[in-house]
C-alpha cells in the first residue's frame, strides 16, 4: 500500500477508506458512532460566558462511561441513566454524608477496639448483615443471568474518585452507593423472589440515612 491508510473494497467493487483518514463510520447506514455523540452528555445547560470566553460548569462523572460497560449494561436490560438519580447524590455529596456513612460502616468498634467485621452499625442496621446480603442479590442475579451487573456498577462508581483523590471517606461512599445501586437492581426482580425486597431495603439504608431521602 502506497498510502498510510486502510482500504477496503465494497461488493461492487468500490474503494472504502477508514481509520487514519479522521473519519468514523458508526454503522452501514453512516449514523455517528454513539460513544461519541454521547461522550459527557449534553452540556447545552451547562455552557457560559464568562469574561468574554466559555466555561463549562461540572459534568457528573458518570457521563464519561467507559463505552463497553455500557454496552454491557445494556445487555443486562439497564441503561446509566437508570441509576443517575443515585449517582447524581454520589456527585453532590460533601463530607458530612461522608461521615455519617463512616459512622454506619465503623463506628463503634469491637469489643477489641478495632474497626472489623463486627464494628459499626446501629439499633436497626449492620454492616457486616448487608455484606452477608449483598453476597445473596449476586447470587440471585447469578440464577437470573445477570452476574455482570455488580461489576459494572464497582466500575462505574470507581470513577467519581480518580487516581489518587479517593480517601478512606471516599471509598466509605463508594461501598454504600453500591449497595444502593444494587439495591435498585434487586428491587426490580424482587417478583422472581420475594425475599429480594428485603434486601433492597437493607441495602440502601445507608444512603438514605445519610442523606435523609425519603
Amino acid at each position: 500500500m502506497s498510502e498510510n491508510r486502510c482500504l477496503m473494497t465494497n461488493d461492487n467493487g468500490a474503494s472504502m477508506s477508514g481509520g487514519l483518514d479522521g473519519r468514523h463510520e458508526g454503522g452501514p447506514d453512516g449514523a455517528p458512532d454513539e460513544a461519541i455523540k454521547t461522550w459527557g452528555g449534553d452540556v447545552t445547560q451547562k455552557v457560559r460566558i464568562r469574561k468574554g470566553l466559555p466555561e463549562v460548569k461540572h459534568i457528573p462523572f458518570y457521563k464519561f462511561p467507559y463505552y463497553p460497560d455500557v454496552l454491557d449494561l445494556r445487555k443486562c436490560g439497564y441503561e446509566l441513566d437508570s441509576f443517575a438519580e443515585l449517582f447524581d447524590l454520589l456527585d453532590d455529596a460533601h463530607v458530612r454524608h461522608a461521615s455519617v456513612a463512616h459512622i454506619l460502616l465503623h463506628q463503634p468498634s469491637d469489643e477489641y477496639g478495632r474497626m472489623g467485621d463486627g464494628a459499626g452499625g446501629n439499633q436497626i442496621w449492620n454492616p457486616r448483615r448487608a455484606r452477608e446480603l449483598e453476597f445473596q442479590v449476586r447470587a440471585a442475579l447469578h440464577r437470573f443471568g445477570l452476574s455482570d451487573i455488580p461489576t459494572l456498577l464497582r466500575r462505574t462508581l470507581g470513577k467519581a474518585y480518580p487516581g489518587d483523590s479517593v480517601s478512606h471517606l471516599g471509598v466509605d461512599l463508594l461501598n454504600v452507593f453500591f449497595w444502593a445501586a444494587l439495591a435498585k437492581v434487586a428491587r426490580d426482580f424482587a417478583w422472581r423472589d420475594a425475599r429480594l425486597e428485603f434486601m433492597a431495603v437493607y441495602l440502601e439504608y445507608p444512603v438514605k440515612r445519610a442523606f435523609l431521602v425519603a
